[in-house]
């Protein structure tokens, strides 16, 4: 399974998601606007967050970054991701915010959120119902163009009408999910609107249609299995190290290395995590599976090195090799 940051919620899952708003728009008691055509409010991307010194994958932050916030949204008292930093009221910190792009955008599954000040015209998805519910897609309206690295870029995604601006969803929002894997480090994406309008069928102004830019995170490690610093790790256990992207496997066979105190390197190919039937579950997570139990009470060291790439060509970016030490247990 991936890392618990990834199995938080915080992912909108496409096949899943069932549209409770599909029968009727929410009239929320809110700040939502009602006159003039919708304005955007945010765009955010769905972050990768910090990463601990160490490569702990406990210090990874799972949320959205702001890459736009409409001037004077910087600061309003919401659950949402514009504010620089806030109080211990979760009131935001006064003090100047410059909205930068933001390129930490989580290589593996990121997606861009569309924050609006008004209720859209539903038409701006497709409902589809099946044995798992209903579920909302904007493969087929197009409402926007995504692009990276100069490409356009193939996507779903869905209308989230629930929300206001004091409440988490921050308002009417077009989650827009790309369909293909884009290489980690790339920071030249951007998004525009094309055809999304509100209620009344006015459209977005075209002074705000973007493009809004972002960028992807680096490749990173997020963390290995035996974490570091572990004792009394079984012989027969395997190596698993998680990154944060879909790793060529090609590019770990001398990069991520297993060895004892003195030297010697343990005889294991690299593989993707895969469930007892042999099926791939995460290509996220490279696994070594010893030839031979490793020796009992004894110190090993996990090693990765430069030179470990993503299904896209996209390289690993450390400032020094990862390193993860554990200790076997006694045999029984």
């Amino acid at each position: 399974m991936r890392s618990t940051w990834r199995a938080s919620g915080l992912l909108p899952a496409l096949t899943s998601f069932v549209v409770c708003a599909a029968c009727s728009d929410p009239e929320l008691a809110s700040e939502l606007n009602k006159e003039g055509p919708p304005e955007i409010v945010e765009v955010n991307v769905r972050s990768e967050g910090a990463v601990t010194g160490d490569g702990d994958p406990s210090g990874l932050q799972a949320g959205e970054s702001a890459t736009f916030c409409r001037d004077g949204d910087q600061y309003r008292v919401n659950l949402v991701y514009c504010p620089e930093a806030r109080d211990s009221n979760n009131a935001p910190i006064h003090g100047m915010r410059e909205i930068a792009p933001a390129m930490d955008a989580a290589p593996a599954d990121w997606y861009v959120r569309l924050v609006f000040d008004e209720l859209l015209d539903p038409e701006v998805e497709r409902l589809i119902t099946d044995a798992d519910g209903t579920t909302g897609h904007i493969n087929q309206t197009q409402p926007v163009t995504l692009r990276c690295g100069g490409v356009e870029l193939a996507y779903d995604g869905y209308y989230e009408p629930s929300g206001n601006h004091l409440s988490y969803p921050p308002g009417p929002s077009l989650v827009v999910d790309p369909d293909e894997f884009i290489a980690s480090g790339t920071d030249d994406c951007e998004i525009v609107v094309d055809t999304v309008s509100d209620k009344d069928g006015e459209a977005v102004p075209s002074g705000q249609i973007g493009p809004y830019r972002f960028g992807i995170a680096p490749l990173r490690v997020y963390g290995s299995t035996p974490e570091d610093d572990s004792t009394g790790v079984a012989l027969d256990t395997s190596i698993q190290v998680d990154f944060g992207a879909p790793i060529d496997l090609a590019s770990t066979a001398d990069t991520i290395v297993v060895s004892d105190t003195a030297g010697n390197e343990i005889d294991a190919e690299p593989a993707y995590l895969t469930d007892d039937d042999g099926e791939v579950i995460d290509n996220t997570i490279v696994v070594l599976d010893p030839m031979v139990d490793l020796a009992p009470g004894t110190s090993y060291t996990i090693e990765v090195r430069d030179g470990i790439m993503d299904t896209a060509g996209g390289p690993l970016v450390q400032d020094a090799p990862f390193t993860a030490t554990f200790d076997t247990g006694e045999a029984e």
